[in-house]
């Protein structure tokens, strides 16, 4: 251990002997704690993103008092702090608008109390890399809990995946293939548990490289939310950041040039969300580079291993967790990782590997079985995007087109002209929202987000 008790950034709120100090003591008296509880103990803020209209993390009020629980056991002193909760169905025009709000909220919060190292639980699209940017940047020990997936939905005969599945159906709706009736039905059948989005969506994806930039125990990002292994991963996170306040193990002692690439491979692999391309910007906090071009460079070699949709066929994130998860995924990319890369359980990445296997190589391919070779993300420059532009390769069907662009100023323009009759369009045009790319469907609610997950 790097530390003493004496040497704790909370001892300057705790343990001085002056009146601030009796102010600091007096007043965590006042909460029902004796001195015993926290003197010369790590204090550990838990950067909780939970409320009551975030769906993602229904389960967060529960699995706080599990990590308390394990910081508690671990000789620490728990300190819950709410945050702003970034509900990614409910929040509009979109979270992308506050994610660095969350970002300098919990920066702030760990700045200006009396924290030894966080716990920091997110994994609704946004939140995941707010938590993270803020850690980085304030640079106390901080380790992550991923919220992980929902269960699979199920209609009838039919498993449903949050995201895709809803724009499938309201597309059958409204061309008259399913009934009003069908479409309720699938309404209260497609999210049937807490958890994030149990597609490859962003949710999803950030978890997972998280977990591979060494952010959260290993495992952790694929485990679905009500599973009872959650509740013990979020006590064992609970007794980790004692140890890691203890070692003084820090985000920028961990994240590394080599950590990022890692993350580019395994977005690659899973067939991961564009979004991640501006979330990783997160390297930034870390002193970290990252340029667009650095995504083609591992693009022509890593290929899609991940069978699950929108770039898979037919698998959920459920599925995922049962075929072996993330770590036997990164176990057949071996080659194209550095191992070394230290974590926050004090382990390299290579260690944590160790021992995984696919339980279902049809969810999780093998090298010599891929989806695809290679290119899942691709990062484009022309004419129409100079500065860069990137696509989905493994999840759309257009990669060259020749026709009609049917192009709509903005949403409103579409959602005004779409259905009529007098629109200009065929099956073999090209809808354009302009400023924000092609749609391969009727349009985005949500300002072509990406949320939906297709090459927008």
């Amino acid at each position: 251990m790097k530390k003493k008790p004496e040497e704790l950034r909370s001892y300057r709120w705790y343990g001085a002997q002056d009146l601030r100090a009796f102010g600091h003591r007096s007043r965590t008296a006042q909460m029902g704690y004796d001195r015993s509880d926290y003197a010369g103990k790590p204090v550990i803020a838990i950067i909780n993103t939970w409320s009551d209209i975030n769906t993602c993390h229904t389960h967060f009020k529960q699995r706080v008092e599990e990590v308390k629980r394990g910081v508690w056991q671990a000789g620490g002193f728990p300190v819950e702090m709410p945050a702003m909760s970034l509900a990614e169905p409910m929040q509009k025009p979109s979270t992308m608008l506050y994610r660095n709000f969350l970002a300098m909220e919990t920066e702030e919060l760990l700045r200006s109390y009396p924290a030894d190292g966080a716990v920091l639980m997110g994994g609704c699209d946004k939140t995941t890399p707010a938590l993270v940017m803020g850690a980085i940047s304030m640079n106390l020990p901080a380790i992550y809990l991923p919220a992980g997936p929902m269960l699979s939905g199920h209609w009838r005969e039919t498993t449903l995946g949050s995201g895709s599945d809803s724009w499938k159906y309201w597309a059958e709706l409204r061309a008259g293939n399913i009934t009003q009736k069908d479409w309720e039905e699938i309404e209260d059948s497609i999210a049937r548990s807490p958890g994030t989005c149990m597609t490859m969506g962003t949710a999803a994806t950030m978890m997972s490289l998280a977990e591979v930039l060494g952010f959260s125990l290993p495992g952790a990002a694929s485990i679905p939310a009500p599973d009872s292994n959650h509740a013990k991963m979020a006590t064992l996170t609970g007794k980790r950041i004692v140890d890691m306040v203890w070692q003084d193990l820090k985000p920028r002692d961990f994240l590394t040039k080599e950590s990022f690439d890692n993350a580019i491979v395994t977005l690659l692999a899973m067939g991961g969300s564009t979004n991640a391309l501006i979330h990783l910007a997160m390297a930034g906090r870390a002193g970290i580079k990252l340029p667009l071009d650095r995504f083609n460079d591992f693009s022509a070699k890593v290929p899609l291993l991940a069978n699950v949709r929108p770039s898979g066929d037919r698998y959920l994130m459920e599925d995922f967790y049962y075929a072996g998860g993330l770590r036997a995924l990164l176990a057949q990319l071996k080659d194209l990782l550095a191992l070394s890369c230290r974590t926050v359980n004090g382990k390299t990445l290579g260690e944590n590997l160790e021992g995984a296997r696919i339980y279902n190589d049809d969810v999780i391919r093998s090298r010599d079985n891929p989806l695809k070779e290679s290119g899942g993300l691709v990062v484009l420059r022309g004419n129409l995007a100079p500065n860069g532009a990137v696509i989905k390769a493994s999840a759309t069907k257009i990669t060259k087109h020749t026709g009609k662009a049917v192009v709509f100023d903005d949403y409103n323009d579409m959602a005004a002209r779409i259905d009529r009759d007098e629109l200009d369009c065929d099956a073999n045009s090209v809808l354009i929202l302009r400023n924000a790319g092609p749609l391969g469907g009727p349009g985005c609610p949500n300002g072509a987000c990406c949320r939906c997950q297709r090459s927008c």
